[in-house]
């Protein structure tokens, strides 16, 4: 353990820690001014989490959240993500060890470095950005930050690199999701809602796609 503490992962490793304390930290303390954004910030996390950054947006403007803050907390639950998960693959690389619970989802990224293989050697550190930045399922920022460091990227511009790509596509949703929902609330003032109940539903057929391979 002091092992990996005193390594560069640790240190991101570490870093992750803090901020997620951090996040916590502040959820609780908006409890004390109000439960409903300290509740909805609880559900934002878990369903960005679990269905992907388009399901935590689409659920932050279902409960009438503001633009800038749901750009916040999505940048800071992914970057979390990455902050913590990140540092733990690339321990288990270099020790040849394994980690429970995790086991799955490092050999589904190596399967996706191999399939892209010629893409990332020939596009390098722009082709990673893509990646991460590109909306689609499996090229996050978690995975995104595992192929850097597969493919060579030092720990430093990989984190740059995958933290501006997922800012980027956040905002970019973010906005884009924004006036969709002008839109489509001039047909149902349910249209937030029936956005979020769509994109859980997409996350929920990939992940069944993927797990039936």
């Amino acid at each position: 353990m002091l092992k990996f503490i005193s390594s560069a992962e640790g240190k991101i490793f570490t870093v992750g820690v803090l901020l997620l304390l951090s996040y916590l930290g502040s959820i609780i303390a908006t409890y004390l001014f109000s439960v409903d954004d300290a509740n909805s910030l609880v559900v934002i996390t878990v369903t960005n989490f679990l269905f992907g950054r388009a399901a935590g947006i689409s659920y932050g403007f279902s409960v009438g959240l503001d633009e800038q803050i749901i750009i916040l907390v999505n940048i800071v639950i992914e970057l979390i993500t990455v902050l913590l998960i990140y540092p733990l693959f690339v321990f288990s690389w270099k020790e040849s060890s394994k980690i429970h619970g995790l086991e799955n989802f490092f050999s589904k990224v190596k399967e996706l470095r191999l399939k892209y293989s010629s893409f990332f050697e020939k596009y390098g550190k722009y082709g990673l950005f893509l990646f991460v930045w590109f909306p689609f399922w499996m090229t996050g920022p978690v995975v995104g930050s595992i192929i850097g460091f597969l493919i060579g990227i030092r720990h430093l511009h990989t984190m740059l690199i995958v933290i501006t790509g997922t800012s980027l596509a956040i905002i970019v949703w973010t906005y884009s999701l924004k006036e969709l929902l002008h839109l489509l609330s001039q047909l149902s003032a349910y249209a937030p809602h029936i956005l979020l109940g769509l994109f859980i539903t997409i996350a929920i057929a990939f992940k069944l796609m993927k797990s039936g391979k």
